[in-house]
């Protein structure tokens, strides 16, 4: 439901959601869930220009865990690594809180910068122990407490040329983590950020081009330190025959 008033608007929503599995194994049911959820959401914008609007929006959402993080089955991935899910696995929910501004740029794009908050409860993650042999592990997965995240976001849309055009993200976070692992209750605190950013060239009406690159940070999980991330993408696109009946695509990652 929504409404506007001039320079104000609002919209709420809902969806209620029914949610059932069953697995079994042999005849023996190894996972099961029931539930009813409701996921609200809500925003309210001011617009006091053409060129300028606010907008602060709440909404809830959900992860729920695959079969393969609740399937019992042990598999042998290697011989160091043995891998199997936890039945007992709970789904997790997030609850995001956001602000935002958006400056349009004229007819070629727009700059949005905001703050978030989320707080996600029974967070789903793995688990490494010690395996049955030694040197070896035992991965499996578990929900962790609550995982707090808060931070900025800066993106632009922008348009250079008629042949150039790009879309890019900026987001730096915290965040507080806390819950068990095995049985020993650990906290952390961790500080990261990702970037993104995808430009298209268009250098005929046949051809275009397009890259895309991603880039994470190092990051701390509460069992684990992860080296920094990046991942390229370069591509090429060319369409032939009459009316562009057919298509060739070129990717490289």
């Amino acid at each position: 439901f929504g409404q506007n008033f001039e320079k104000w608007s609002y919209q709420l929503g809902g969806r209620l959601e029914s949610y059932r599995v069953d697995a079994d194994y042999n005849e023996e049911k190894v996972y099961e869930d029931d539930y009813i959820t409701l996921y609200p959401s809500g925003f309210l914008t001011y617009t006091p220009s053409e060129k300028n609007s606010y907008q602060l929006s709440y909404s809830r959402r959900v992860d729920r865990p695959g079969f393969s993080q609740v399937n019992p089955i042990r598999q042998v991935t290697s011989p160091r690594l043995t891998v199997a899910g936890n039945p007992e696995l709970d789904p997790q929910f997030t609850n995001s809180l956001e602000f935002n501004y958006t400056r349009k740029l004229g007819k070629k794009g727009s700059l949005t910068s905001g703050l978030f908050f989320r707080r996600t409860t029974d967070e789903i993650n793995q688990v490494f122990q010690e395996g049955e042999e030694p040197g070896s592990l035992f991965l499996t997965f578990t929900n962790f407490g609550s995982n707090d995240a808060y931070g900025a976001e800066f993106s632009t849309n922008y348009k250079f040329t008629d042949w150039w055009s790009t879309n890019s993200t900026f987001e730096v976070y915290g965040q507080t983590m806390s819950g068990l692992v095995g049985e020993e209750f650990t906290e952390i605190e961790n500080t990261a950020f990702t970037f993104r950013s995808n430009h298209n060239f268009k250098a005929t009406e046949s051809l275009s081009f397009s890259l895309f690159g991603f880039y994470r940070s190092k990051a701390k999980s509460l069992q684990l330190d992860m080296d920094d991330f990046y991942f390229l993408n370069l591509g090429a696109r060319y369409s032939f025959l009459e009316d562009d009946k057919a298509t060739l695509s070129l990717n490289f990652n």
